[in-house]
Order: C-alpha cells, then structure tokens, then sequence
C-alpha cells in the first residue's frame, strides 16, 4: 500500500478525504494527517510518505509553498493540490511547482478516486524502477542503504533462489548481454546479469499457503528444461527485508562457490561452507613441473592425456569453475611461455571465458581447453578451419531458417563441424558479440516483425515462433531487449 498524508486546516474536509481514500481506494493508506505547512512537513519528514494531498489556503505555510518545499528536499513524493474554483493564480502556481494532479473543491469521490488510480500506476512505476536499480546494485557487488530496500520491497518476509543455467557470466565480453529483469506486473522480483539467470525474491506470503519447497521444484523443472544443466541454491528459510541485502550477497557467493562445470545441482544455503576450494600450493606446482617437461621433450600426446586425466579428477572431486579457470589459466601460461606465442593475451582471456560459459559437461570443456592451450604449439594447430565471411555467413542462414527450433552452440557446432571455441571466435570477428547475444536479437527482431505484422497474434505464439517455450521468459527477453514488454509493444501498434 502507498503512504498518504491529508493536509488542510478545516477538520471536516481532511475527514472527508480521508473516508474517500479508505472505502474507494484500497492501494493506499493514510499514514498521517496535518492543519498546515509546517506541521505536514514535520510529519513528511518523519515517515516519507508516497502521496502528499494537500489544500491550498493553509496558515503558517500554503499548498504551493509546501509543494515547493516538497520538491526540494523529496523529489521523489508525489503531490495532489486541492482548491476552490476561484484560486486560478493558485492552480497556476501548483502546476509550476510541479505538482502531479490539482483536484476542486468540493471533493467529488468519484474524481479523487479516478486521480488517486492514475497517480497509482505513476507510484507503481516507480517502485518497479526503484527496486529494479536496487536489485542490480545488489547483485553487481554494489551496497544499498537498508532504509531504501525497506520502502521499496514492501512484504515483510521473502525467500531468495538464484538459477545459473551453464557456466558464470563472462567478465570480459559482457558489453551486448542483456540484463534481465521481472515485468511491472509480477509480483516476485527477478533478475539476471544475463539471460542464463534469474534471481528470485519471492514474498513469503505471496505462496498463498503453499510450501516454498514446492514452488522451488517449478522453479527447478523449468530451469533443467532449458539447458543442459543448472546450479540452484536457495535460502530455505524466509527472511526479514532487513537481511534482504546480506542474504542477496550470500546467494552468490554461494553461487561461486558451489557451480561445477556440467553438473546439476539443488543446494541449500545451510549446506555450503563458503570457502576456498583449492589443492595443496605444491601440488599445483608439481603438476606445472609436470607439464613444463612434457613441453620441453614435446610429449605432446601424453601432455594431452594427462590433463584429460587431471580435469576429469578435478571435476569428480567437485572443483568449482573459478578453481577451474585459475588452474587453466596457469598452464595456459606455462604453454605460451614455453611456445613464445604471439597470438594477443585477451584473446586467449576470451576464448578461455566462452570456454566455460558454453560447455554443457566436463568432456565438451576438455575439448574446448586443449583446442585453446595447444593452439600455440608449433605443429598442434588445426589448419583445416574455414575463416570466410561465406562461412560464417552459412551459419548465420542456418540460425534464421532454424530461430524456431532449440539451438545451442554445440549443437550448430556439429552440424558446421567446428568446435565450439572456434564459432565462438568467429561471432566475436564478424558480429563483435557472444553467439548467445546473436541469437536473442535475431529472435528478437523477428517477433518484432512478427507483431507488427499480425497485432491479433497471441503472446504465446509470438514466443513459441521464435524459439521460446516460456511465454514469461521470452516477455522479460523482449522487455531487457526493447525496453517495452511485449504487450506495451501490441498497444502501441
């Protein structure tokens, strides 16, 4: 409910607005009253209200003063000005002040309420905006003051789930990947750093008597159907609004923590030690002293097995990807340093990161390494690949023939018999984005096209046309994309 404050210094008028906002007006609450300026400004202070509605003549400090006063310290508060036909100069100065609505006296029920409805749908943009940025500071490192959350995430207890379908977000080539986000209408918050996420927090009471283990396998169903695997932790028990921010932070550290190339997983916070995985300093050092003399007598065949062996041991012993990616960063280092390459840093940097955001298990990984750790060994590097803009161009016809059907990068990978690091590559050469981001925009602009074509089309279809199975999935896709969810976007056309 949003916050009102009535201001007027005749008794009977502030009662009457006030019974008006409680019988017709469900979404507010009236949190304060007050006889003039001064007194209403106090009271604006100490409780922040969403809504100020307030007469014009008052002693002390007028309407418009007020306004004014409002705007300078709560840019944030709405205001509704209520005066008499003969106060034209006033009205006039209300709506210079910025004020939202101006109301005449006397009262009319029906016109309060439909003022007070329209300035709802303003508030309730608002919050989604407010706590859409809250969200994203959260879940991006940043820290948010507690008495923001509070106003802004308005239920007094929530569960949190996060879902990482595949590997964690990339850290380098991240510029084209879209944010994700829960439409205005949804009552739970979600938020993904990218479209394999979602974070979601969910009002306790919003489960409606049902078990919060329950709606978590929904969540769980959906998640695994998607992808070839999933990692999702959970706070099983609700939390207070206060902890919102700590507990958000909590969830992804887990996250980090627990995610292990190729395997599915349903964790509870209550299981994880959040702590370092790593082996013994010298045992790494043993395998680097390993590896550097396989190098040097250029057992390259048996360098090969024996990070087969080591990956795959890595891997049954539940080695999380960040562990995974330091490991192969090192030997990658060791081989250039040893093979004098001269290919540039970052491009290993982003070939090593598609790596492990696309692998669907261990074995693709595997592939995916040794293509990029021996592609600097002299005599180990693969000649056969196809770099023509007539390649690439094949693969991207194959894409809008096939938008439909479920395509994932492996799976165009074997139909063009490259590997997955190579096409990777060829999408960041010739389209400077992530094939993941080239295939959402080509989906994209084609549901657009699909829209304006056919308004009468159902949301549904639109979706399923374009290789969507989760109509509200797709919705927060189009909405992260365009900026309009896609209903706005048929009320447009």
């Amino acid at each position: 409910m949003f916050k009102v404050i009535v201001l007027d210094d005749e008794p009977s008028a502030v009662q009457h607005v006030c019974s008006i906002i409680k019988t017709k007006c469900p979404e507010y609450e009236v949190v304060a009253t007050a006889e003039n300026g001064v007194e209403g400004m106090d009271k604006i202070r100490l409780l922040q209200p969403d809504l100020v509605i307030s007469d014009v003549k008052m002693p002390l400090m007028n309407g418009i003063e007020l306004v004014k006063k409002i705007k300078e310290e709560y840019a944030c508060i709405l205001t509704i000005i209520i005066s008499g036909y003969q106060d034209f100069e006033y009205a006039k100065g209300a709506i210079q002040s910025g004020v939202t609505d101006y109301i005449l006296k006397p009262v009319v029920p029906l016109n309060l309420q439909t003022v007070l409805s329209e300035t709802a749908v303003k508030l309730k943009e608002r919050y989604y905006n407010k706590r859409k940025k809250i969200i994203h500071q959260l879940c991006n490192g940043a820290s948010c003051e507690d008495s923001l959350i509070a106003h802004y995430f308005t239920h007094k207890c929530y569960y949190g789930v996060i879902v990482r379908r595949n590997g964690l977000p990339r850290r380098f080539f991240k510029d084209n990947d879209l944010e994700i986000y829960s439409s205005m209408n949804e009552l739970i918050t979600i938020y993904g750093r990218d479209e394999m996420e979602e974070l979601y927090i969910i009002p306790e009471e919003l489960l409606s008597g049902k078990s919060f283990m329950e709606y978590l396998k929904k969540i769980q169903a959906t998640a695994v159907s998607r992808d070839p695997y999933a990692t999702i932790v959970y706070n099983k028990r609700a939390f207070g609004v206060s902890e919102l921010q700590e507990q958000v932070k909590k969830l992804y550290r887990a996250l980090d923590n627990v995610l292990v190339i190729g395997r599915i997983q349903v964790v509870s916070l209550d299981d994880i030690s959040i702590g370092e995985c790593c082996d013994k300093e010298e045992n790494i050092g043993e395998i680097i002293k390993k590896i550097e003399y396989m190098l040097i007598e250029q057992h390259y065949e048996k360098l090969k097995k024996e990070l087969r062996r080591l990956y795959l041991k890595w891997s049954g012993e539940g080695k999380n990807q960040l562990w995974m990616e330091n490991i192969s960063r090192r030997i990658l280092y060791v081989v250039r340093e040893h093979e004098s390459d001269s290919v540039p840093l970052t491009e290993y940097e982003y070939m090593m990161e598609d790596a492990f955001f696309y692998a669907a298990s261990v074995e693709e990984l595997i592939d995916n390494l040794f293509e990029i750790i021996f592609k600097c060994v002299k005599g180990q590097e693969d000649h056969g690949k196809v770099d023509t803009p007539e390649f690439f161009n094949s693969v991207k016809s194959y894409l809008n023939v096939h938008m439909a059907e479920s395509i994932s990068l492996q799976q165009v990978c074997k139909i063009f018999a490259v590997s997955q690091t190579y096409l990777s590559k060829l999408f960041r050469k010739y389209e400077n984005q992530s094939f993941n981001q080239y295939l959402t925009a080509l989906r994209i602009e084609k549901a657009i096209r699909l829209m304006r074509a056919d308004p009468e089309l159902f949301i549904k279809d639109v979706a399923a046309m374009v290789g969507y199975s989760d109509q509200f999935y797709f919705s927060r896709i189009f909405r992260s994309y365009t900026s309009k969810s896609p209903s706005d976007y048929f009320g447009e056309l």
